[in-house]
């Protein structure tokens, strides 16, 4: 890549206002995340040979259920990735998984998929696990990543076992329509379904700035619709503190996000607070003093003011590939507000949460106070930026 085409102050000159009039569009700031991103998936080391006889990752987590907490499975399959990472968008700002695809130059096949997913189901033993989720680090519903043939063998596998009560499955909206949804829903007739989609922000001009997810509110609301129409159930990924907000900006959008979620027919939302992985915008900008991790004390004051509004639970941090770093508070307390989580997603009760306190609260309530804004650590960015 050109060099000068990755310098913030060659690209734009002097410090603008993104919202001053005569600034820069939102469009050039797009542009430039884009290219930036590109520049990052660049230096990704090649993979190995993929051995696709089995999945690359399955591990055995905890979920409230049916009004208790029981476990689940997740099973995550070797694909070649997300083709919004793929192609010209270059995907999420905060998502590793490419770093981690398989990422051969020809179509992973139906067969592949399918032993892959056989040799992942044989190893788990469901009669004590009600919940099966299935990731190919990408949409379920899109043919071009998971080929239609592997998913309805998939679903009608998954159909066989009576042990399982419910897939969850993810999806970007483009790919949620009618047919899609009812074939799936025909394959599993007994098995309750669950379509997880990242809306990340309800707030469209950051979700297109700060997290380059490719799509609007109104997307989002029209494919809910359709899996809401269908008897499916909903959940909403949304982030705490993605890139270029400051703490208090975090714990606002992601409130008011909670909210917009819940009134457009959302189930359950997942709070899923910022980590780090490789090859990210948010790993550049935290090795460069660019961003600080949101503290786990911001996870527990939105939890406070959103538990209220419906099902609301916390992504653990527990990522494939796993995050270098993750959110804190001091070595005195990470520990108990950590455990204090955890039981809350076992209960989805807040009332672990009263009994918490710790000195660095003055050092979080400080950093909310901080002045810095959105628009400001985002020039910030494209000023120190030197490729």
């Amino acid at each position: 890549m050109n060099p000068k085409m990755m310098d913030g102050a060659n690209v734009f000159g002097p410090k603008k206002n993104v919202h001053d009039s005569g600034s820069l569009s939102a469009s050039q700031y797009y542009s430039f995340i884009a290219r930036f991103m590109k520049h990052l998936h660049s230096s990704i080391p090649p993979n190995d040979p993929p051995d696709l006889s089995k999945p690359a990752h399955i591990e055995i987590r905890e979920e409230y259920f049916k009004g208790k907490n029981t476990k689940r499975a997740v099973v995550f399959l070797l694909s070649n990735g997300c083709e919004w990472a793929l192609k010209s968008a270059n995907g999420c700002t905060m998502c590793g998984h490419i770093a981690k695809q398989t990422r051969i130059n020809q179509p992973i096949s139906a067969d592949d998929f399918i032993i892959q997913f056989k040799t992942a189901f044989s190893s788990i033993d469901f009669k004590e696990i009600p919940i099966l989720n299935i990731f190919n680090n990408g949409s379920f519903f899109n043919d071009n990543e998971l080929p239609k043939e592997a998913r309805k063998t998939i679903l009608s596998k998954i159909s066989e076992n009576k042990s399982i009560k419910r897939l969850l499955v993810e999806s970007r909206p483009e790919f949620i329509n009618e047919s899609a949804i009812r074939e799936a829903r025909s394959l599993i007739p007994e098995t309750e379904l669950e379509i997880a989609i990242g809306l990340e922000t309800a707030d469209d001009f950051r979700r297109i700035l700060s997290i380059n997810k490719g799509f609007n509110l109104r997307q989002f609301a029209e494919a809910a619709n359709i899996i809401i129409n269908n008897n499916v159930f909903l959940r909403s990924y949304l982030l705490l503190k993605p890139p270029f907000y400051s703490e208090k900006e975090a714990i606002s959008d992601a409130v008011d996000s909670i909210k917009t979620a819940f009134s457009l027919g959302v189930n359950t939302v997942s709070l899923e607070a910022m980590t780090v992985q490789k090859y990210t915008l948010i790993e550049y900008l935290y090795n460069n003093n660019l961003y600080q991790m949101p503290w786990l004390w911001s996870i527990v004051e939105v939890i406070k003011r959103t538990s209220h509004l419906g099902r609301v639970v916390v992504g653990l941090f527990k990522f494939y590939p796993s995050p270098d770093s993750v959110p804190n508070n001091c070595s005195s307390c990470n520990d108990k507000v950590m455990d204090a989580i955890i039981e809350y997603n076992r209960t989805l009760k807040t009332d672990m949460f009263d009994r918490l306190d710790c000195r660095c609260k003055e050092d979080w309530e400080a950093a909310i106070n901080k002045s810095t804004d959105f628009y400001q650590n985002l020039q910030d960015f494209v000023q120190t930026v030197k490729i």
